[in-house]
């Protein structure tokens, strides 16, 4: 009976609030950047999908350099956690200290300084930002408390998806299956060949030596321990979400009719993967991969509800250049 508490523990309502968060505001955050710099409008950021499957390739070997050099690779790993989230921090707070100085009377003066061939504008705000990245990346690092592990986390995942969205769902789709595949072969069946589990035992000796920001983590309130999601299990979801908003944005999906728009079907689908998930690991009173559950609740409601409306080969395809001028897209 006491592991079933498990499903009334605030614990259990965090690990699916925090990722909720993290992928609305971050496909929120995602839209405006890409209007602002014009990247949608110039280059529709079409990655071929053969290109796509490498990168489960890419994580395979990067997952057995760990198993077999994790003392080797651990510093380098600390090194680029430091870097990302010191950038990650600064991207996301950004915005709320660009609002805040007004607020105090305080002008966000700016510099411009070129840097190549480019010319950058340095703002207060930003510098402001810079600092409290330092700051909280510090305080993670010296502390090792799970608080500024899970904020580094989340800015993290709000900035991945920024800078690694894809104009391409049908490649999305393709890349989220592939890693489905990826995380139950490493987890379930590597230790077919390597004599155990690869992903729990890097998972176990990179949490053993030091608490790094790659997941999140809430306390349990009935019991001791913590309810866990790794950041994969929501960055890779959540850019193929984050391209379902970009597509609701375009084409108005939800606004012509009372039907939901893709994204909130996407939502409701990630919502139901990991209730689904978190009912594995009761049953099975063991860790499962979440994208096992988290891939056909939300990949598969889109494709069936896209395929209803006779919109599926629309969203299949990359957003073309905006109907609307750039202001009206990024006051919408």
């Amino acid at each position: 009976m006491g592991k079933w508490l498990m499903l009334i523990d605030p614990a259990s309502f965090l690990i699916i609030g925090i990722p909720l968060f993290a992928i609305w505001y971050g496909s929120f955050r995602s839209y405006k950047f890409n209007m602002e710099n014009q990247l949608l409008i110039i280059d529709n950021n079409d990655m071929p999908n053969k290109w796509l499957l490498i990168l489960p390739c890419i994580g395979s070997l990067s997952l057995l350099t760990f198993f077999y050099y994790m003392d080797a690779m651990y510093n380098i790993l600390i090194c680029v956690v430091v870097i990302t989230s010191l950038l990650a921090i600064s991207y996301v707070t950004y915005p709320f200290f660009q609002y805040l100085l007004p607020m105090f009377s305080i002008h966000d003066s700016s510099k411009k300084l070129k840097m190549l061939d480019d010319e950058v504008t340095i703002t207060l705000s930003s510098i402001i930002a810079f600092v409290c990245g330092v700051i909280l990346t510090l305080f993670w690092y010296y502390s090792n408390h799970y608080i500024f592990v899970n904020f580094l986390s989340i800015c993290s995942c709000i900035t991945a998806f920024s800078f690694m969205r894809l104009n391409n769902l049908r490649g999305l789709t393709l890349l989220l299956w592939t890693f489905l595949i990826y995380d139950v072969f490493w987890v379930f069946y590597s230790s077919l060949f390597f004599g155990e589990s690869v992903m729990e035992k890097v998972a176990v000796k990179v949490l053993d030596k030091f608490y790094l920001p790659m997941l999140i983590s809430v306390p349990k309130f009935f019991g001791g321990g913590f309810s866990s999601l790794g950041n994969g299990d929501i960055v890779l979801p959540g850019i193929y979400m984050c391209q379902l908003y970009f597509l609701d944005k375009y084409y108005k999906f939800g606004e012509k009719s009372n039907n939901f728009g893709y994204f909130k079907i996407s939502v409701i689908g990630y919502i139901s993967g990991l209730i689904i998930s978190l009912f594995a690991v009761l049953i099975t009173e063991s860790g499962q991969p979440a994208l096992l559950y988290l891939v056909p609740t939300v990949t598969l409601p889109t494709i069936f509800f896209a395929h209803k409306r006779g919109h599926l080969s629309i969203i299949m395809k990359p957003i073309p250049k905006p109907k609307q001028d750039q202001e009206s897209l990024i006051n919408s």
